[in-house]
């Protein structure tokens, strides 16, 4: 009798051990199943990529370009502003839009920062807040325009700290927009555009040991080179008025070739400058 318990016993043992081995073999047989789906997935999404990518214009031809030609570069089209000996200034041909705009400043529908902004095609952003705290942005404050602080590009901290400036909220929306532009990075990264000098009314970029710029948006001296607009307008202009004006910056809004000075929490369009190699 003990015998057969012995042996009902052992029989139990090994049916749950083998039991226990084929669930193992069937949840090892599944993993390695979704590993080599998961696998396919990533290699076809590599291949689609590559696809799109072999899409982008990446190169512009090595020719005398007209000002206000327009051209297809890193899956945008942009408007030439200036034609130069090995690469030409570009203006983007359209405005940021309402989603890029929310994408890239991680806001959307605050007073603070927008100002009309109703449809994917017209939004406008303002230059500094209609706020008095923090360090993040410039701001004004209409209340006691003594509290305020310079709409300047990219200030360092000591600058924003001794110095009352502050970065302007078209640099943030144009600056990581930039970075999450796919046609755009992958131009940046075969080496097509070029690091861009210029100064906002207070300080010169790039500054000192401080790393390359390679987009900002229109600049006076560039008004100049463009017979045509578009009719995309108002927009905002890089260089800030200074000195004792520090309160107001420029935009874009005339039938001629002047900017408009303005408060610094006036709200514009905003169209990215990027500076392309040729050829």
């Amino acid at each position: 009798m003990k015998q057969k318990k012995g042996f009902m016993a052992t029989s139990l043992i090994y049916s749950f051990f083998l039991v226990f081995l084929m669930l193992m073999i069937g949840i090892l047989t599944t993993t390695m199943n979704n590993r080599i789906l998961v696998n396919s997935l990533k290699e076809d999404i590599r291949s689609s990529l590559e696809k799109e990518q072999g899409f982008v214009v990446d190169t512009l031809e090595n020719k005398t370009y007209a000002l206000g030609e327009i051209v297809s570069f890193g899956n945008e089209t942009w408007q030439v502003v200036t034609n130069k000996a090995n690469s030409v200034v570009l203006v983007l041909q359209r405005s940021l839009t309402k989603m890029e705009i929310e994408k890239a400043l991680g806001k959307s529908n605050n007073r603070e920062f927008f100002g009309t902004c109703t449809s994917e095609t017209s939004c406008q952003v303002r230059a500094c807040r209609e706020f008095t705290g923090g360090e993040e942005y410039c701001f004004y404050y209409p209340a006691n325009t003594r509290l305020h602080s310079k709409p300047t590009w990219a200030p360092n901290i000591t600058q924003i700290r001794n110095q009352n400036m502050g970065k302007t909220i078209v640099s943030k929306v144009v600056n990581d927009w930039f970075s999450m532009h796919q046609g755009l990075q992958i131009v940046l990264e075969k080496n097509k555009l070029i690091p861009m000098t210029f100064n906002d009314g207070y300080l010169n970029y790039p500054e000192s040991g401080g790393k390359a710029i390679y987009v900002r948006i229109p600049h006076t001296s560039d008004l100049n080179s463009v017979t045509s607009w578009n009719g995309v307008k108002p927009f905002h202009i890089l260089n800030s008025v200074g000195a004792s004006n520090e309160l107001q910056i420029r935009i874009y809004n005339r039938t001629d070739k002047e900017a408009t000075i303005v408060s610094s929490n006036t709200a514009a369009l905003i169209r990215p400058v990027i500076e392309a190699k040729k050829g």
